[in-house]
This record gives structure tokens, C-alpha cells and sequence, in this order.
């Protein structure tokens, strides 16, 4: 691995240097093309799973996720599709911008490796107590920083190395916790918006639960460590704390599954066989739930849940008052990360194809017609972008 690590500076006061710049959507700068857990772009213009899997002979139920082997064909189809729509010129380049090296950076790699496209994955967890770092790995292209501003520096040095960033380059931008509620700087009002929706919907389900026993059980199944069974999923990490709770595995034995690359499909095949008569009547109809939906292939069995979580995140989008301070308003307001905003309206002034591949679910982000009238897509939904502006560092370069 060869990394080249730049730009250091002393710690400072995190807030000192943010700036707010008004309500905005996603939408300014991604439109409508989303593609979600369902691999189905919101824009009826595109095709997506359903007809590509047609094409591969694939299962039309088992739509995968970023960390299947089958998802880098599928992405990279939809992907060549849209840019047929809006360009006589083929993809060859692809930039990925995310907040995790498992999901975002594996797409980016899986992806790179089947069409044989250039490219960059830039990966950010902010850190403003430590020195501001850019660390490059020019082997697989994958780049690490522990500050969004540094997107600037990182294209600057894309252009240097040679990529074109016109209409050959497709642009795959994260949602949460990357254009919405920046890792390191204001994504814990998603973990809260996400906690608060989880807790109404497991009182409705569940009345018994022990919610601190779950939280700490929660923390830790949503580490890293755990994603190869998880696929960060937050349905299939409720299931988990929720079967550990009620005895039915351990928490080693989930880490035994996990160290032996077992899928969440089989903890649920065991937690079937083996399911105890201690089983309260509300857990074991949220278990059938979730195995017949493991059958089916439809990753998103906690529905209740979901449909709670896309109220309890737009309702913390835009709420608070224009006079509302920086630091305020990243700790109560989910907000749109700035850098990111300006680095992708600059690079569709170049001609690329923007989009955005999330797992997020439907449920989660287009509002139901019957519990949710009168509500936007939470990529049409208005807050406020925050960040540090890197419009003049882009404009210097060629």
C-alpha cells in the first residue's frame, strides 16, 4: 500500500470556520437520479433492476446490496443506461464520494474492476481534533480524509493525474451521513432521527423492550466489523439486537457467524430452527416477518420502522430558524454538507453524469401516500447547506 498523506494543520475550535448557505434539496444537484435499495431509479426515465436482471438472467426477488459481487454488474448497467440518455459519450471514468470504505469503497472497486473504468473513491470520516489529512492509496485509488474541504484538493490532483472529469465521468455520490449529515460533523441528528423512529416502532411492536440494553447492543452490531452479515442494514441490525435480547443467540455466536462469512439469511434459517417457546407472540411474528421477507429477498422487513424513519428525518430537515448559529444548528438540524454541494454542481458544469446509488429503502425516503400526505421525497425536502465553501479552490482548476 502506498499512501501519501498532505495538508496539515492544528486543531481549531470545529465550528470556527463553518459557514451557512441557505435551504437547499439534493435535488439542485442530483435531480431525480436516485437509486435506492430496490436498485429501481425514482426517475421513471431510467431502468434499473428490473430490467437488467431480465438481461443477466438473474433472480428478479434477489436484488443485491453494495457488498454482493453481482451488485458491480448490475450498478454499472444502470449506470451506462442513464448516461445513454443524456450523452452520445460512453463512461470511462468513475468518482465515488462516500463515508464508508466497506459499502462505498467496494462498489467503487467492484465497479472500477468489471467495466475497466479510471477512477477515484474518496472516503471522509471528519475529525477537526486532528491535524487535516488526505491519505492516497495508489494502488486501489481509494482516498481517505479526515475533512470534507479536502475535495477540493482531491480532484485538483484527479485533473493532475490525468482524468478528463467531463461527460465520460460518472459521479456516484453517498446520501447519509455524506451529502446529508456529514460523517464527523453532523450525523448524529440521523442517528437520532433514526433511534427515535426505531424506539415508537418497537413500542407499537414491542412494549417490553429494555431500550438502554438495546442501545449499547445496537452500538456495537453497527460497527464495522459486522458488516459482512449486516450490509449496515439497519433492519437486519434490529433483528440481531432484538434475538440476543431475548436469548434466542449471543452476541459471540453472532461474532462467530460473522468471523465464519455467514449471511444474515442463516442467522435467521437458525434463529427458525431453534427459536424457544419462550418467544414472546410479538417477537416471533416480527421473526416471521423478517424470515418470510428473507425468502422473498426483500431486505427490508422492518417496514413500521422505515416508514417512521423518513417522518422523523424530514421533520428535523429546514426546521429551525434562519438565526439559528452553525453549531446549533449541526447538532439539531440535518443538513446538506456544503463541500460536497458545490464539488457536485462544479462537476456537472463539466458535463458528468451525477447520480446517487444508496441502500437506503423506498420506505425510508419517498413519502406513502396514505401516512405521509402532503410530504416531498427527502431528496426534494429543503434544509440548510453548512460547511466551508470550496467554490474559489475549484475555480482554479483547469
Amino acid at each position: 500500500m502506498i499512501l501519501l498523506a498532505s495538508h496539515a494543520s492544528p486543531p481549531h475550535d470545529p465550528a470556527a470556520d463553518m459557514e451557512q448557505f441557505g435551504l437547499v434539496s439534493l435535488s439542485e444537484f442530483l435531480d431525480d437520479r436516485f437509486v435506492y435499495r430496490d436498485l429501481q431509479p425514482v426517475d421513471p426515465r431510467y431502468q434499473g433492476y428490473n430490467q437488467c436482471a431480465q438481461q443477466f438472467g438473474l433472480d428478479p426477488a434477489a436484488i443485491p446490496c453494495k457488498t454482493d459481487s453481482v451488485y458491480n454488474k448490475i450498478a454499472v448497467w444502470i449506470v451506462d443506461y442513464m448516461q445513454e440518455q443524456v450523452s452520445d459519450e460512453e463512461v470511462e471514468e468513475l468518482l465515488v464520494i462516500g463515508d464508508s470504505r466497506i459499502t462505498d469503497g467496494s462498489a467503487f472497486q467492484g465497479m472500477t474492476a468489471y467495466a475497466g473504468w479510471a477512477g477515484s473513491c474518496f472516503i471522509c470520516i471528519e475529525d477537526r481534533d486532528a491535524d487535516a489529512k488526505l491519505a492516497w492509496n495508489l494502488e486501489t485509488q481509494m482516498v481517505e480524509s479526515n475533512r470534507w474541504h479536502l475535495l477540493a484538493d482531491w480532484v485538483r490532483e484527479l485533473r493532475r493525474n490525468a482524468l478528463q472529469l467531463n461527460a465520460q465521468t460518472a459521479v456516484i455520490v453517498d446520501i447519509d451521513k455524506t451529502a446529508l449529515g456529514a460523517r464527523g460533523r453532523n450525523d448524529s441528528v440521523i442517528d437520532t432521527a433514526r433511534f427515535a423512529s426505531l424506539q415508537k416502532a418497537l413500542r407499537e411492536s414491542l412494549a417490553d423492550v429494555d431500550f438502554n440494553a438495546f442501545r449499547t447492543l445496537y452500538t456495537t452490531v453497527s460497527r464495522e466489523e459486522y458488516m459482512s452479515m449486516t450490509s449496515d442494514n439497519q433492519d437486519y441490525i434490529i433483528y440481531i439486537c432484538l434475538m440476543i435480547l431475548s436469548g434466542e443467540i449471543t452476541l459471540k455466536e453472532v461474532g462467530d457467524m460473522v468471523q465464519a462469512n455467514m449471511p444474515f439469511e442463516q442467522l435467521v434459517r437458525r434463529i427458525s430452527t431453534q427459536a424457544s417457546k419462550n418467544l414472546t407472540m410479538q417477537l416471533r411474528q416480527l421473526h416471521d416477518q423478517y424470515q418470510m421477507c428473507a425468502q422473498s429477498g426483500d431486505r427490508t422487513p422492518f417496514k413500521q420502522f422505515r416508514r417512521q424513519e423518513f417522518l422523523d428525518t424530514t421533520l428535523r430537515m429546514g426546521h429551525l430558524p434562519e438565526e439559528t448559529t452553525c453549531e446549533e444548528r449541526l447538532q439539531q438540524e440535518l443538513c446538506i454538507t456544503q463541500e460536497v454541494r458545490e464539488l457536485c454542481l462544479w462537476l456537472q458544469a463539466r458535463g458528468c453524469l451525477l447520480l446517487s446509488l444508496s441502500d437506503k429503502p423506498k420506505e425510508a425516503t419517498i413519502p406513502h401516500k396514505r401516512w405521509h400526505k402532503g410530504l416531498m421525497p427527502l431528496h426534494r425536502t429543503h434544509t440548510h447547506a453548512v460547511g466551508i465553501s470550496i467554490r474559489d479552490s475549484l475555480a482554479t482548476i483547469d
